[in-house]
């Protein structure tokens, strides 16, 4: 039994089994007990040649089960090899990995004109920025209002028996009628939200005519622009980073709080 804990690899195992490093791997196994049988029938010894295979593909399988793999080195040539469609066929491919970026599909619902006709953004050289009213505002928010569920729900005019919550380590996501109608990556980011949608609840005369769709995608892009983590106070930062899931590693474009690593925002790179 000591020797099964030594071996165990609990990274590549249970909930992080790789699904295709797994079928590789008993391909392999497979392959290899074929062999041994039709060596040791080339040897003269026939009778011995199913005994020899079950045991070489049940200690291949004994392996694959505890260490999630039989060939080292197969969790890094899956994620780097293996092409994005076969790892689609048991859901790895890179938008498994995360919560999904399901968006109200309203093309011309403009978040950056909101934004700016509710005077949270303005233009600063080439790019745009908070106002000063506005960051005042989400400040004061974010040092007072309740940062949790049922003030979310509140704010988005939802009834909570109609929405569903999907965990995903830090991040999670609401959902109604199968609908995602918020994805939030971390703590920061969902008080970010709580604070913003408060602000604009008092500010936008228009905030009670938006879709829950669309009032998420606004306080989505209102995150992009933070200055201040609120949770941490740290200065975001954005920029490219590399996800890695069980079986896949993905660009994403993230912004992150400095001094406590949190994320407020992640989307794959245009």
């Amino acid at each position: 039994m000591h020797i099964v804990d030594r071996l165990r690899r609990p990274e590549y195992t249970g909930a992080n089994r790789c699904l295709p490093c797994t079928v590789v791997n008993l391909l392999i196994a497979a392959v290899l007990s074929a062999a041994v049988a039709t060596l040791i029938v080339s040897l003269g010894r026939p009778a011995f040649a199913a005994p020899a295979g079950g045991l070489v593909f049940l200690t291949a399988t004994g392996l694959v089960y505890v260490r999630g793999y039989l060939v080292p080195g197969t969790p890094t040539l899956t994620k780097r090899y293996l092409p994005a469609p076969v790892l689609a066929l048991f859901g790895k491919g890179p938008q498994s990995a995360r919560p999904d970026r399901e968006t109200e599909s309203i093309a011309d619902f403009d978040v950056e004109s909101v934004l700016l006709d509710v005077g949270a953004l303005e233009p600063c050289g080439d790019d745009l920025c908070l106002t000063t009213w506005y960051r005042d505002a989400w400040q004061d928010a974010v040092a007072t209002v309740d940062a949790d569920r049922e003030a979310l729900l509140s704010q988005l005019d939802l009834d909570a028996a109609t929405v569903e919550f999907e965990e995903y380590g830090d991040a999670f996501q609401a959902r109604v009628d199968e609908t995602t109608v918020g994805t939030w990556e971390s703590r920061a980011a969902f008080e970010a939200d709580i604070a913003a949608a408060s602000v604009l609840e008092d500010a936008y005369d228009d905030w009670d005519r938006l879709s829950v769709q669309q009032r998420g995608q606004v306080l989505n892009g209102l995150r992009l622009f933070l200055d201040t983590c609120p949770e941490c106070g740290g200065t975001p930062t954005f920029g490219a980073e590399t996800v890695q899931s069980c079986c896949h590693e993905y660009e994403v474009a993230a912004v992150t709080c400095g001094d406590c690593s949190a994320r407020l925002f992640e989307s794959e790179p245009v």
